[in-house]
């Protein structure tokens, strides 16, 4: 599967829920979180990100509480992050509700916002599409795969259950 789209870039590390989506806006839609995405570092990024566009990130990113701010990203029709490496709660959160996490060390590196990316999930790859650079990724394990490309924990989980 490859993936395209205009790179948002926040390379900093260790950005957490918190600074992805406020906690006060966990009462909201998925729709009004994502007019709050990222607001803390940017605020202007949601009004400005258009579905398609990929979050590239530094280090741990999604780093502490357990808050789905993911919804947040997803709201905005964002298919995926590629980021140095995710805090562990999130990833799994990430893919329970359909966003890909790619890890990719050395991915801040690689683009700029405002550069066009394409992410390869058959050979884990990561394209900048203007310079031709590309980086490896990390593999995700296979039952993560599978519940992304179903749409994330409740389609495959209704998949399985009609398997019987």
């Amino acid at each position: 599967m490859k993936i395209t789209g205009k790179v948002w870039k926040f390379a900093q590390d260790d950005i957490n829920t918190g600074l992805i989506r406020k906690q006060q806006y966990n009462h909201l839609s998925f729709e009004e979180q994502a007019k709050h995405c990222m607001e803390s570092l940017d605020p202007g990024f949601a009004a400005r990100a258009r579905p398609g566009d990929i979050l590239v990130a530094g280090k741990n990113f999604g780093c502490g509480s357990s808050t789905p701010a993911q919804h947040s990203i997803k709201g905005l029709g964002i298919p995926a992050i590629v980021a140095e490496s995710y805090g562990k709660l999130f990833l799994s959160n990430c893919v329970s509700s359909g966003l890909w996490p790619v890890s990719c060390p050395g991915v801040a590196g690689l683009v700029e916002t405002g550069d066009s990316i394409e992410i390869d999930t058959d050979s884990w790859l990561v394209r900048n599409l203007a310079s031709g650079r590309t980086l490896p990724c990390t593999p995700l394990p296979h039952l993560f795969l599978e519940m992304l490309e179903m749409g994330g924990e409740k389609a495959y989980l209704k998949a399985r259950l009609a398997r019987g």
